[in-house]
């Protein structure tokens, strides 16, 4: 698709894209009668869908009528030369997608002071928003801009519908959205959808700020969305163990299952969240969030942070298996729940140490099925992992194989690789088809079984 014609459009004057989304495009333009840059969204209108320039004219006038120190402004909107554009704020800062994806490459965390200002101030735009019956429907870091390293602003409001205007337009409706933001009604058909959707998927924004993961990994969107609607919340606490009570108190009531246990306006997240910013800046890291009682009887429960097993040799626990924690006879050679050696020749083999001048190990945590919550810490060799009696680490599953994976020591770093298995290997939600080195909070998943590794000494 070729620019607008003469590189100009009315008064603007069209200097590069710098997005795209669908059908529709984002340039730098320059008006010179103000001379200020802005951006401009446009969309071609001949040979384009009618109903998707219905939404995108619908866009300027919703978002033009929203004046919230939060939400990008609208400046000007038209119709000319076969395409349809809308006029804003063009913004420097990037968006907090940018920030989130600096700090995972790096494997750093965003300052949670900073996370808690920014998602503060997207949950006041989206009460405001609320109030004048509009609701977002694709709330992510992507769609949350950065004037000022302290000022976002709230866009992208091209799937936002008027709840006054037609309420039963949003029965029926199913997958408007991104499915790793997505409410959980948005994704059951004939389920009503309100502000509390966005209230859910802003706690996924939050929650993915302060641990640097999504809460969920599926390989295609509908299964990221089955599992957005069946499979319980893995507790922020479980990859972040210094996160504040009150800050996971906040995602696990605004990611609640049934839209009743979450918060029913925005400007209540917004209060705790500016809470748990007072507690931070006075050192008070126990500090809780009150929870309401619960309007419903059925709570999704959420997976407890997992019990660590107890080191060798710490005197506290006699028998005790080094790599599972269970404490065995301790007559026994081999544990009775994992099958580890306890005579202890295996640790021979770790001779990486690490900053401490420990021997370099890992730990493998699963977080749901037969296994959730428990830990297994593993030494610099081949650990095994299947079905079947012989492998070092057994899952009694049948979407596990008998013979499923294989993790692997190497010049000071672990790397896990597929061993064959019916259903394959992933790590972080790609599947594996060759052997794969492991950082600490990488997510794997084995059958239908997920586990988080970790580095430690």
């Amino acid at each position: 698709m070729s620019g607008p014609k003469d590189r100009y459009l009315g008064q603007y004057r069209i200097l590069e894209q710098i997005g795209a989304g669908g059908m529709a495009r984002v340039y730098r333009g320059y008006q010179a009668k103000l001379e200020r840059n802005v951006a401009i969204k446009m969309i071609p209108t001949h040979g384009s869908d009618r109903h998707m320039i219905l939404r995108f004219e619908q866009e300027a006038k919703l978002v033009a009528n929203l004046a919230h120190q939060n939400i990008l402004p609208i400046f000007d909107s038209g119709d000319e030369n076969g395409w349809a554009y809308i006029v804003m704020e063009f913004v420097t800062g990037g968006t907090l997608r940018d920030r989130l994806a600096t700090a995972e490459s790096t494997r750093t965390l965003a300052p949670l002071w900073w996370v808690l200002k920014i998602c503060e101030q997207a949950a006041s735009a989206l009460d405001y928003a609320h109030t004048m019956k509009v609701i977002h429907r694709d709330v992510k870091p992507a769609n949350m801009l950065l004037r000022s390293d302290e000022h976002m602003l709230l866009s992208d409001f091209g799937i936002a519908t008027m709840l006054a205007a037609n309420a039963s337009s949003h029965r029926g409706s199913v997958g408007v959205g991104t499915p790793q933001y997505m409410a959980p009604e948005q994704g059951i058909p004939n389920a009503g959808v309100d502000g509390r959707s966005d209230i859910y998927a802003l706690g996924v924004v939050l929650y993915q700020a302060v641990t640097n993961r999504l809460p969920f990994y599926a390989e295609t969107p509908a299964g990221i969305i089955q599992k957005q609607i069946n499979e319980p919340l893995a507790a922020p606490t479980m990859f972040n163990p210094d996160l504040p009570p009150a800050v996971s108190s906040i995602i696990v009531r605004a990611m609640a299952k049934d839209p009743r246990a979450r918060y029913q306006r925005a400007s209540e997240m917004a209060a705790d969240l500016a809470e748990a910013q007072v507690a931070l800046k006075q050192g008070n890291r126990t500090a809780r969030i009150a929870t309401p009682t619960a309007r419903v009887a059925t709570v999704v429960p959420v997976i407890p942070p997992p019990a660590v097993a107890p080191p060798p040799g710490d005197g506290r626990s006699p028998g005790a298996c080094f790599r599972c924690g269970t404490v065995s006879n301790q007559q026994n050679r081999y544990c009775t729940y994992c099958g580890y050696d306890l005579s202890g020749t295996r640790a021979q083999v770790d001779r990486f140490l690490g900053p401490n001048g420990r021997p370099l190990r890992c730990r493998l945590t699963f977080l749901n099925g037969v296994l959730a919550g428990r830990s297994f810490i593993l030494h610099q060799d081949v650990t095994t992992i299947g079905r079947t009696t012989g492998n070092d680490v057994l899952i009694l599953d049948g979407t596990v194989s008998r013979n499923h994976a294989r993790l692997i020591f190497h010049n000071g770093q672990w790397s896990i690789e597929d061993a064959d298995s019916s259903n394959g290997t992933q790590v972080n939600g790609q599947k594996i088809k060759r052997p794969r080195v492991l950082h600490s909070g990488d997510q794997i998943r084995i059958g239908d079984e997920f586990a988080t590794f970790e580095v430690i000494s």
